[in-house]
C-alpha cells in the first residue's frame, strides 16, 4: 500500500526529539520493511529543504509551517496556501494517509483521501482541535487512558458520532543486557560516592523541571554522605523546537532558588542513539512534572535499561502500577518523590528483571508495528453513535484519579477534598448516581461541586 506520512514536526536525518517524532521514523520504517511504499512529509526548516530519506524511506520537507509548539500554524497565507498544495500532492500519491500526532487544518487539501491519524498528547491545542473538530476514518492513540479522555469529551461535547479510536502501546527495544554506563562527555566522570538522577525530558516546566530539582535537594539531605547530581539536557540555542521549552538560564534561576547550583548538571541534548547508555548510568530516573502524559516512554525505557523510576500519578503514569521498578507519588508531593527515590536505590535485582520482562511482554517494539500497520492499512468500518446514559449514572472523569480522601484533577494539576465522594466511588467502580436519598445532603453536595469541576461526569455509552 502506499502511505503518505504527514507530520507538522520536522524530521531530522540524524536527530530524534521528543517521543512522538521517535515513534513515527520507528513506525516508517516498519511499514517499509513490511512491504509497503512509505513517504514522509514534514515541516521544512532552514536546515532541510530538500529531500532526504531516514532509514530508507525518503522525507520531503515541503509543509511551510513552524513546527514548533504550541502554535505551528502561525505563519503568512501563502504559507498556508503552498503547505495545502503540498498537502494535496501527497493525497494524491497515496492510496492512505496517515497523519502523525494530528494537527493538519487544511482538510480540503485531502477530500478524497481515507484519512488514519494519531493524537499523542490532549493538552495542545492542536489536538484539541484535532480530535473534537476534524474528521477522520480512525484515530490511534497510544493508551486506553487517552482513548478514553477523547471519548469522553466528545460524548459529552454533544458530539452524536466518532470514528473508531483504536490504542496501540508504544513500544520499545529492550535490550538483552544492561548497555555499558555512559554520561555525557561534556560532564565529568561517575565517582564512587555519586548518585546520579535523571530528567530525560523535554526542559520544560510542566515536565518537572523545579520538582525534580526540589526532590534532588531533599535527597541530598536525606544522604549526606553521596553527592548528588541531577542531570538535566538543554536543548541546543538555535533549534526553535519548542516553544514552551525553557532556556538555560531559566533552569539556572531555579538552581539558584532551592540552592542547587552544585546538584543540577546541565548537558546536550541526548539523541536515540545514546539514550541507553545514559539510562544505564543513572540511578534513578525522575518523571515529576504535571505534564499529561498520553503514555509515558521515559519510565519504561528507563527500566528496560536497568534503571528504576519515580514518577507523579499524573496521566497515564498511572497505567504503570503494576510494573516493578516503577514508583508512583501524589504529584507535588516532594517528600514522598525524595523517600521513594532513596528506597529505588535498593530494589532487588530480581524486581528490576521482572519489571523489564513485564515491559518486553507488554510493550514490545515489533506488537507496536503490527498494530500500527494493522490500523493503518486494513478496510475501514465508518463512525460509532455516541449516547448519553438516561439512568441518571455519574463516572469519575479519566482525567482524574482518587488518592485518598481527594480527587487529583491532570488538567488543573491540584487535589480538592471530596471525603464522602472519594469513599463512594473506590467502593462502587468510580460510578455514582447523581440523585441520592434525602439523607444524604453532604454526600449531594460534593456531587454537585465534582459535577461542576469536570471532576465526575454524565455515564454515556459508543455503538
Amino acid at each position: 500500500m502506499r502511505i503518505a506520512a504527514i507530520s507538522v514536526a520536522p524530521l531530522f536525518p540524524n536527530s530524534v526529539f521528543g517521543g512522538s517524532q521517535k515513534i513515527l521514523n520507528d513506525v516508517a520504517d516498519g511499514l517499509n520493511r513490511m512491504g509497503h511504499d512509505v513517504q514522509l512529509w514534514c515541516t521544512r526548516t532552514g536546515k532541510h529543504t530538500c529531500q532526504f530519506e531516514i532509514n530508507g524511506v525518503p522525507v520531503n520537507p515541503e509543509l511551510r509551517l513552524r513546527g514548533t509548539f504550541p502554535a505551528t500554524h502561525q505563519v503568512s497565507p501563502i504559507d498556508l496556501a503552498n503547505t495545502a498544495k503540498a498537502l494535496s500532492r501527497a493525497g494524491s500519491w497515496a492510496q492512505r494517509v496517515y497523519l502523525h500526532a494530528d494537527a493538519i487544518y487544511m482538510r480540503h487539501a485531502l477530500n478524497d483521501c481515507e484519512i488514519v491519524r494519531s493524537i499523542h498528547d490532549f493538552t495542545y491545542e492542536e489536538a484539541l482541535l484535532s480530535a473534537l473538530t476534524l474528521p477522520a476514518d480512525l484515530t490511534i492513540v497510544p493508551s486506553d487512558y487517552l482513548k478514553r479522555c477523547i471519548e469522553t469529551a466528545i460524548a459529552i461535547s454533544g458530539r452524536k458520532t466518532v470514528e473508531p479510536i483504536v490504542t496501540v502501546p508504544n513500544g520499545i527495544q529492550v535490550p538483552d543486557t544492561i548497555p555499558r554506563p555512559r554520561l555525557p562527555e561534556e560532564l565529568r566522570s561517575r565517582q564512587d560516592n555519586d548518585l546520579i538522577l535523571l530528567f530525560p525530558h523535554r526542559p520544560i516546566l510542566n515536565k518537572g523541571v523545579s520538582e525534580a530539582i526540589q526532590t534532588a535537594v531533599e535527597v541530598q539531605k536525606l544522604i549526606p554522605t553521596r553527592k548528588v547530581r541531577l542531570l538535566m539536557p538543554a536543548y541546543p540555542s538555535d533549534s526553535a523546537l519548542d516553544d514552551m521549552a525553557d532556556t538555560v538560564s531559566q533552569i539556572q534561576d531555579l538552581s539558584r532558588d532551592f540552592h542547587a547550583q552544585e546538584i543540577v548538571e546541565l548537558h546536550r541534548w541526548i539523541g536515540s542513539e545514546e539514550i541507553s547508555n545514559y539510562y544505564a548510568a543513572g540511578d534513578v530516573t525522575l518523571c515529576l512534572g504535571s505534564f499529561i502524559e498520553s503514555f509515558g516512554l521515559t519510565p519504561i525505557e528507563s527500566i528496560a535499561n536497568g534503571t528504576p523510576a519515580v514518577c507523579a500519578r499524573v496521566g497515564a503514569f498511572r497505567n504503570f502500577t503494576d510494573i516493578d521498578g516503577i514508583n508512583l507519588v501524589a504529584y507535588g508531593d516532594i517528600a514522598s518523590a525524595a523517600e521513594f527515590t532513596v528506597k529505588a536505590l535498593s530494589i532487588p535485582k530480581a524486581s528490576m528483571t521482572a519489571g523489564k520482562q513485564q515491559i518486553s511482554a507488554q510493550y514490545s517494539f515489533e506488537s507496536m508495528i503490527e498494530g500500527y500497520e494493522s490500523a493503518i492499512t486494513k478496510p475501514l468500518s465508518g463512525q460509532r453513535s455516541v449516547k448519553l446514559e438516561r439512568d441518571g449514572s455519574l463516572d469519575l472523569a479519566p482525567w482524574c484519579d482518587v488518592q485518598e480522601q481527594f480527587i487529583f484533577n491532570d488538567y488543573s494539576g491540584e487535589a480538592g477534598f471530596y471525603p464522602r465522594l472519594s469513599q463512594l466511588l473506590n467502593t462502587h467502580d468510580n460510578r455514582v448516581q447523581a440523585k441520592l436519598p434525602d439523607n444524604s445532603s453532604g454526600l449531594e453536595l460534593e456531587i454537585e461541586a465534582a459535577q461542576r469541576e469536570g471532576l465526575i461526569v454524565p455515564s454515556y455509552r459508543i455503538e
